[in-house]
């Protein structure tokens, strides 16, 4: 594991873009007292993220959003139970969402988890280079 350097308390978007300038390569940590969030960079761009928020179930986020109610999900995690398959692709085929809408959920999420990324204020950024975002949050 490569050695981690602690940026400090600095606002995400000086770090992207000195990330960009340098072509970082590694998992950037956001530590604030109300939430952790984890940047991966490849080469200077933002590859992914990860964070308790990211991860939350895509039944939560579909109910949250109001596209779908709790019994709808609750029977599409039975035919997930049965069957097997992605929870996304089984509510489409029971006609509960649309494909596209799914796609315009899931970018409309991860937009929400970058957003808090660039407004986090009294955070503690620290960078991983080389790291992976396996096994953060």
């Amino acid at each position: 594991m490569a050695e981690i350097n602690r940026l400090g308390n600095v606002q995400f978007g000086e770090v992207v873009a000195t990330a960009l300038k340098e072509r970082w390569t590694g998992v950037l940590t956001i530590e604030n007292p109300e939430f952790t969030e984890y940047v991966s960079f490849q080469g200077g761009s933002i590859a992914g993220f990860s964070s308790a928020e990211r991860k939350k179930l895509i039944g939560e986020i579909l109910m949250a959003g109001g596209h779908i109610e709790q019994a709808d999900l609750e029977q599409a995690i039975a035919r997930q139970k049965a069957a097997g398959g992605r929870l996304g692709d089984i509510l489409c085929q029971m006609n509960l969402i649309t494909h596209q809408r799914l796609e315009e959920v899931l970018a409309l999420h991860q937009m929400s988890v970058l957003a808090q990324c660039l407004s986090a204020r009294d955070s503690e950024l620290t960078f991983e280079p080389g790291g992976t975002l396996e096994g953060k949050a």
